[in-house]
């Protein structure tokens, strides 16, 4: 008896120490990130489907105001800011959001497939689309918030 329990400690100290081991590894970094800043009229379908979003307060994303209408094409311009995480852990990052902070003048982030996974080992692009006035700086910063193991992370950087 005396030998199991010294068995069964020694097991739970090694499970401890391999699960701490790993959340403190369980991280993914930032590789690379770049913005593409373009005008709303480059893409007039685009802005005329969100333009119409809202107009009926049912956009699909994030709005940053509270307005119910916006000028026309040529006021707003398209920032498209792609990230390239790098999971270095051997276990996969899920539910990869990418949220980006607001400044004023920012009109809404453009929703679409909202999370992605980054597999073990491996480098994933993900991108995030903001309406903005035209003429505004597409310096932002960036958090990305991912999963691993049902336990929360999040990484903050600025994208310039």
């Amino acid at each position: 008896m005396k030998i199991f329990a010294i068995l069964s400690v020694l097991v739970l100290l090694l499970t401890l120490v391999g699960v701490g081991s790993l959340y403190m590894t369980a991280n993914i970094y930032v590789d690379a990130c770049g913005v593409v800043t373009m005008e709303a009229t480059a893409k007039q379908e685009t802005f005329d489907s969100l333009a119409e979003q809202v107009r009926l307060n049912a956009v699909v994303g994030t709005p940053f105001t509270s307005s119910t209408s916006l000028e026309g094409a040529e006021a707003y311009q398209f920032c498209i800011y792609t990230i390239r995480l790098k999971n270095d852990c051997r276990i996969p990052a899920e539910m990869v959001e990418v949220q980006i902070s607001p400044m004023a003048g920012d009109v809404l982030q453009v929703g679409g497939a909202p999370f992605g996974t980054v597999a073990p080992g491996s480098t994933t692009d993900l991108t995030a689309v903001i309406l903005t006035q035209a003429g505004m700086h597409s310096v932002r910063e960036v958090t990305v918030t991912y999963y691993m193991w049902g336990i929360p992370f999040s990484i903050k950087t600025t994208v310039k």
